[in-house]
């Protein structure tokens, strides 16, 4: 379930990198939104799987992350301090 929900995780990281490359904040967070709900109502509505990556991924605005965009979803940056606390 986690996989599913990653993408929507990792929009504010994306947000985020893509405004230090220059990018304008509210224009990106937009464009986010738009395609975060497109994404959930696939998900939601269809059954298919959450596509929100790829939308990104073809959309020109967030073309300063499109070449980090696998790295910017690995699981273990979400993860905190859970494997740590896990060995206490």
């Amino acid at each position: 379930h986690v996989m599913a929900e990653l993408p929507f995780m990792a929009t504010e990281v994306i947000l985020m990198e893509c405004v230090k490359a220059g990018g304008d904040r509210q224009e990106l967070h937009e464009a986010i939104r738009v395609h975060s709900m497109d994404a959930g109502a696939v998900v939601k509505g269809e059954g298919k799987a959450n596509d929100l990556m790829e939308r990104i991924a073809n959309d020109p605005i967030f073309a300063p992350v499109h070449g980090k965009l696998e790295s910017m979803i690995d699981p273990i940056l979400f993860v905190g301090r859970a494997p740590g606390q896990v060995d206490e």
